[in-house]
Protein backbone atom coordinates (compact mmCIF):
# COMPACT_ATOMS: atom_id res chain seq x y z
CA UNK A 1 0.00 0.00 0.00
CA UNK A 2 2.83 2.37 0.83
CA UNK A 3 4.23 2.39 -2.72
CA UNK A 4 0.76 2.87 -4.21
CA UNK A 5 0.12 5.74 -1.81
CA UNK A 6 3.42 7.39 -2.67
CA UNK A 7 2.53 7.15 -6.38
CA UNK A 8 -0.84 8.69 -5.53
CA UNK A 9 0.81 11.66 -3.77
CA UNK A 10 3.06 12.22 -6.80
CA UNK A 11 0.09 12.12 -9.21
CA UNK A 12 -1.83 14.45 -6.89
CA UNK A 13 0.80 17.18 -6.78
CA UNK A 14 2.35 16.88 -10.27
CA UNK A 15 -0.11 19.38 -11.87
CA UNK A 16 1.05 22.07 -9.42
CA UNK A 17 4.53 22.20 -10.92
CA UNK A 18 5.82 23.16 -14.38
CA UNK A 19 5.30 20.59 -17.14
CA UNK A 20 9.04 19.95 -17.38
CA UNK A 21 9.41 19.22 -13.65
CA UNK A 22 11.60 16.30 -12.70
CA UNK A 23 9.94 14.43 -9.84
CA UNK A 24 11.52 11.55 -7.94
CA UNK A 25 9.92 9.81 -4.99
CA UNK A 26 11.04 7.32 -2.38
CA UNK A 27 10.35 5.98 1.08
CA UNK A 28 12.76 6.81 3.89
CA UNK A 29 12.26 5.74 7.49
CA UNK A 30 8.48 5.32 7.02
CA UNK A 31 8.19 8.80 5.49
CA UNK A 32 7.43 9.59 1.86
CA UNK A 33 9.99 11.85 0.17
CA UNK A 34 9.28 13.66 -3.11
CA UNK A 35 12.06 15.65 -4.79
CA UNK A 36 11.16 18.20 -7.47
CA UNK A 37 13.08 20.55 -9.72
CA UNK A 38 12.97 21.79 -13.32
CA UNK A 39 14.90 23.78 -15.91
CA UNK A 40 14.13 27.45 -15.39
CA UNK A 41 15.65 28.84 -18.59
CA UNK A 42 16.20 32.34 -17.17
CA UNK A 43 19.94 32.62 -17.85
CA UNK A 44 21.05 32.55 -21.51
CA UNK A 45 24.62 31.75 -20.37
CA UNK A 46 23.32 28.67 -18.56
CA UNK A 47 20.56 27.08 -20.68
CA UNK A 48 20.50 23.98 -18.46
CA UNK A 49 20.08 25.95 -15.23
CA UNK A 50 17.74 24.19 -12.86
CA UNK A 51 15.42 25.54 -10.22
CA UNK A 52 16.10 25.26 -6.53
CA UNK A 53 15.11 21.79 -5.43
CA UNK A 54 11.99 21.15 -3.40
CA UNK A 55 11.89 18.24 -0.97
CA UNK A 56 8.38 17.37 0.16
CA UNK A 57 8.43 15.04 3.17
CA UNK A 58 5.15 13.42 4.14
CA UNK A 59 5.70 12.19 7.66
CA UNK A 60 4.60 8.80 8.92
CA UNK A 61 1.97 10.32 11.24
CA UNK A 62 0.28 12.10 8.30
CA UNK A 63 0.38 8.89 6.26
CA UNK A 64 -1.18 6.94 9.15
CA UNK A 65 -3.90 9.58 9.55
CA UNK A 66 -4.71 9.31 5.85
CA UNK A 67 -4.85 5.49 5.95
CA UNK A 68 -7.16 5.56 8.99
CA UNK A 69 -9.76 7.69 7.22
CA UNK A 70 -12.73 6.56 5.16
CA UNK A 71 -12.97 7.45 1.45
CA UNK A 72 -14.74 10.85 1.82
CA UNK A 73 -12.34 11.89 4.60
CA UNK A 74 -9.36 10.81 2.46
CA UNK A 75 -10.59 13.05 -0.36
CA UNK A 76 -10.71 16.02 2.02
CA UNK A 77 -7.27 15.16 3.38
CA UNK A 78 -5.80 14.78 -0.13
CA UNK A 79 -7.33 18.07 -1.19
CA UNK A 80 -5.82 19.78 1.86
CA UNK A 81 -2.37 18.40 1.03
CA UNK A 82 -2.64 19.54 -2.58
CA UNK A 83 -3.81 23.03 -1.56
CA UNK A 84 -1.02 23.34 1.02
CA UNK A 85 1.68 22.36 -1.48
CA UNK A 86 0.12 24.71 -4.04
CA UNK A 87 0.25 27.55 -1.53
CA UNK A 88 3.89 26.81 -0.71
CA UNK A 89 4.65 26.70 -4.44
CA UNK A 90 3.01 30.10 -4.93
CA UNK A 91 5.45 31.50 -2.33
CA UNK A 92 8.45 29.64 -3.80
CA UNK A 93 11.23 31.41 -5.70
CA UNK A 94 12.76 28.80 -8.03
CA UNK A 95 15.79 30.88 -9.00
CA UNK A 96 19.19 30.15 -7.56
CA UNK A 97 22.64 31.68 -7.85
CA UNK A 98 24.51 28.38 -7.68
CA UNK A 99 27.36 27.95 -10.07
CA UNK A 100 27.18 24.91 -12.33
CA UNK A 101 29.76 23.05 -10.24
CA UNK A 102 27.93 23.58 -6.95
CA UNK A 103 24.87 21.85 -5.61
CA UNK A 104 21.56 23.64 -5.94
CA UNK A 105 19.88 24.63 -2.64
CA UNK A 106 16.96 22.52 -1.45
CA UNK A 107 13.81 23.93 0.09
CA UNK A 108 12.18 21.48 2.51
CA UNK A 109 8.42 21.27 2.87
CA UNK A 110 7.22 19.09 5.74
CA UNK A 111 3.75 17.59 5.85
CA UNK A 112 3.02 16.15 9.27
CA UNK A 113 -0.12 15.58 11.30
CA UNK A 114 0.53 18.83 13.16
CA UNK A 115 1.11 20.91 10.01
CA UNK A 116 -2.04 19.52 8.38
CA UNK A 117 -4.15 20.15 11.46
CA UNK A 118 -2.94 23.75 11.61
CA UNK A 119 -3.47 24.19 7.84
CA UNK A 120 -6.96 22.65 7.89
CA UNK A 121 -7.96 24.86 10.83
CA UNK A 122 -6.87 27.97 8.90
CA UNK A 123 -4.02 28.86 11.21
CA UNK A 124 -0.98 28.25 8.98
CA UNK A 125 1.39 31.22 8.84
CA UNK A 126 3.12 31.37 5.43
CA UNK A 127 5.47 34.11 6.56
CA UNK A 128 7.28 31.39 8.54
CA UNK A 129 7.35 28.85 5.70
Amino acid sequence: MSEDLLDFWVRLITPIFPENAWIVSSDFKDNHIILIDWKIRNDPRRPGKRSRKIQVTIKEDAIDDYLNKNKPEREIYSSAIKRLIGKWYNHFNPDNDSLTNRSVPTEKWLISREVLNIWMSGGYDFSRA
